[in-house]
């Protein structure tokens, strides 16, 4: 306030203005246009990235851009060919889900369909190869009742030397003679007065085989052993006080002959 109180006031005059200037100058003055060169305007035309660094100062300040600004440098058109270029890729997108999801369903629809199929199909094969197995296992057992019955002597036959054969291959002449004799004894219930009867082949063992069975039921008094040509396969024929028992194999045959023909007779 001081200052201002102690400031020297002094008057103020314009000063006169040139009479060349356009106020001044009372005169008319002819203007011409000069020359236009053919250079064309060139307008500088703003990048793609500088718009999209405009833009992206806008949205993370507060400063807005004018619309026509906008529209006169480009920036409407950049956010909306960004916008379309998005949907476009959402769209995309989705529709890549929708086809995979969609083939997805018809791949797994079609597996469910095909295994059906295959399975309906395996089941009607397998239905015609059972009836063809029931029919060949019909016809096998028609053919095999034919040959039974156009073969039945043969086959009976056969059955019984099989059956011959199994037994005499399955015996061992030592322990056999051994397990027969005691075997024999016990059933006569006889101790004393024996006759052993074998055949050729196997005499020269029995001296071995009484002293094996007297070693487990005791002693045999009065035992003779007689050698009898018929028979040669290994056997005893064991002869008491008490009676006769035919413990020889030729003897076991015998009845198997018998008991066969009296099946063929049956039938």
């Amino acid at each position: 306030m001081v200052k201002n109180r102690d400031a020297e006031i002094r008057s103020f005059e314009f000063s006169d203005l040139q009479s060349s200037h356009v106020v001044s100058n009372g005169g008319f003055q002819p203007f011409t246009f000069g020359e236009i060169n053919k250079t064309p305007f060139n307008k500088e035309k703003t990048s793609e990235d500088q718009l999209r660094q405009e833009r992206s100062f806008e949205e993370n300040t507060s400063f807005r851009i004018d619309d026509v600004v906008r529209q006169s440098r480009g920036l409407s058109r950049q956010e909306q060919n960004d916008l379309q270029t998005k949907i476009e890729a959402e769209v995309q997108i989705r529709l890549k889900k929708a086809y995979e999801e969609a083939y997805q369903e018809g791949l797994k629809q079609g597996q469910e369909a095909g295994k059906a199929e295959a399975a309906a199909h395996f089941e009607e094969e397998l239905q015609a190869k059972l009836t063809e197995l029931k029919q060949t296992i019909s016809d096998l057992q028609a053919q095999c009742q034919t040959q039974v019955t156009n073969n039945r002597q043969e086959i009976y036959e056969f059955v019984k030397r099989f059956s011959k054969w199994i037994i005499l291959k399955e015996i061992d002449p030592k322990v056999y003679l051994d397990q027969l004799l005691e075997k024999l004894i016990l059933e006569l219930n006889a101790r004393k007065n024996l006759i052993i009867k074998v055949g050729r082949e196997f005499s020269p063992e029995m001296p071995e085989i009484i002293k094996a069975v007297e070693s487990r039921i005791g002693t045999l008094q009065n035992v003779r052993v007689e050698i009898v040509p018929e028979l040669k396969r290994p056997g005893i024929i064991l002869e008491s006080e008490n009676g006769l028992i035919d413990g020889s194999l030729e003897g076991v045959f015998q009845n198997i002959d018998k008991i066969f023909e009296q099946v063929i007779t049956h039938e």
